[in-house]
């Protein structure tokens, strides 16, 4: 099995500067700003990342983002 180890690294890097954790003080939900629950990684159409922490029921987040986003969600990853 052959892979482009450089491919997958600059795959990487480029993921890593399109993500971020979204703070707290752009959050909407009470619930979001206390503590417990899951991590989720939401990919965008955009190529952005954005990771929610504090998620307290991950389809019911999972559904509002889709209904809210003006970006298409391609995925949405527990983490």
């Amino acid at each position: 099995m052959s892979y482009n180890r450089t491919s997958i690294i600059n795959n990487l890097v480029q993921e890593s500067n399109n993500s971020f954790s979204v703070a707290d003080e752009y959050r909407t939900n009470p619930l979001s700003r206390q503590l417990g629950g899951s991590t989720i990684q939401v990919k965008y159409s955009d190529g952005s990342i954005r990771i929610y922490d504090k998620i307290k029921n991950i389809a019911a987040y999972t559904r509002y983002l889709r209904s809210s986003s003006e970006n298409e969600i391609l995925e949405v990853i527990p983490i």
